[in-house]
């Protein structure tokens, strides 16, 4: 396994290191190419509700020592100059960067997505990976490139809200609909491209469509788990303290939590999830649980976790 170099400008050796550096989404994108979330629809303008979310978690985030980061904002004019006209008609969404990027180690690894919405935002966080990439330490590895609309058949794609990593490990989800997130593809050429670690499937059920709904690591030896949603738990977490939660919170993205450090938790809610249960069994555990409202990106099918693309974590 390659040793993590601490000083170097991406590190991340786990999901619970003391967290230093990450870039938070932002509030731009477009349904379908043709409705930006900055228009008023119906008194409600998107763009504006997410941003004061990103906000709220920026200054969580930074009262903890976090250095903050944000994708580059693209409009569609910006993504047809770059991909072509018409390259924007599926749509875009940068709320949630975690799905472009893995880190491994001080490796970049650039993500295909599988969602024909999603395949252009990478975009707006190149400005970051270049700075980033000056550093001779990094290596900046890209999975295959596809075309813009549709993936084919037995072409690998992959999401970052599908990955967690623990040191040597690596757990990708698989979705029982291959059309969504990581499909067996994209999991086999992570297991070939990193084969010096261990890297296992998690097989996702009953409508979960990202691990991160499912699965969680607060802290060594910790997890948050919704069994409903999974086949089987991965079988080096058997004797783990599991705090496990139903299906029901799961798809409320009680899972979809970031920790700042192995004792510090960010965690959304919104007036019709509190996340009381697992902000309770956090805290008789010992952990200090920020909370903080995230309905609108709740409403876009993530939560903190997602929003959150972690650059560098401390490692022992």
């Amino acid at each position: 396994m390659k040793k993590a170099d601490p000083k170097a400008s991406v590190c991340i050796s786990n999901e619970y290191g003391k967290l230093r550096d990450a870039v938070v989404g932002i509030g731009s994108g477009a349904y379908n190419g043709k409705v930006s979330w900055s228009d008023d629809l119906d008194g409600i303008v998107a763009s504006d509700l997410l941003e004061k979310e990103n906000e709220s978690l920026i200054s969580i985030l930074e009262s903890e020592d976090v250095k903050v980061q944000r994708p580059k904002p693209l409009s569609k004019g910006d993504i047809e100059r770059m991909y072509g006209v018409g390259s924007a008609d599926t749509g875009y969404n940068q709320a949630f960067p975690r799905d472009n990027i893995a880190i491994v180690a001080n490796d970049l690894i650039e993500f295909e997505l599988n969602d024909d919405s999603r395949k252009t935002d990478i975009a707006g966080l190149y400005d970051i990976l270049q700075e980033r990439s000056k550093d001779s330490n990094i290596c900046w590895y890209s999975t295959p490139h596809c075309r813009l609309k549709g993936t084919p058949d037995n072409y690998p794609a992959l999401n970052g809200r599908d990955f967690v990593y623990l040191d040597d490990r690596m757990l990708f989800a698989l979705s029982e609909d291959e059309r969504i997130g990581t499909n067996s593809e994209g999991f086999r050429w992570m297991r070939n491209t990193f084969a010096f670690h261990d890297v296992m499937a998690v097989t996702l059920r009953n409508g979960l469509k990202y691990l991160g709904q499912a699965i969680s690591i607060p802290r060594p030896g910790l997890a948050i788990v919704c069994m409903e949603g999974i086949v089987a738990l991965p079988s080096f977490m058997k004797d783990w303290d599991i705090i496990e939660i139903s299906l029901e919170e799961a798809k409320a993205f009680a899972a979809d939590g970031l920790s700042i450090d192995d004792k510090t938790y960010v965690i959304g809610i919104s007036e019709e999830n509190d996340n009381s249960h697992v902000i309770e069994e956090l805290e008789k555990r010992g952990m200090k649980v920020y909370k903080v409202p995230f309905a609108a990106h709740m409403s876009f099918g993530g939560s903190v976790r997602s929003a959150v693309l972690p650059l560098r974590r401390d490692v022992e």
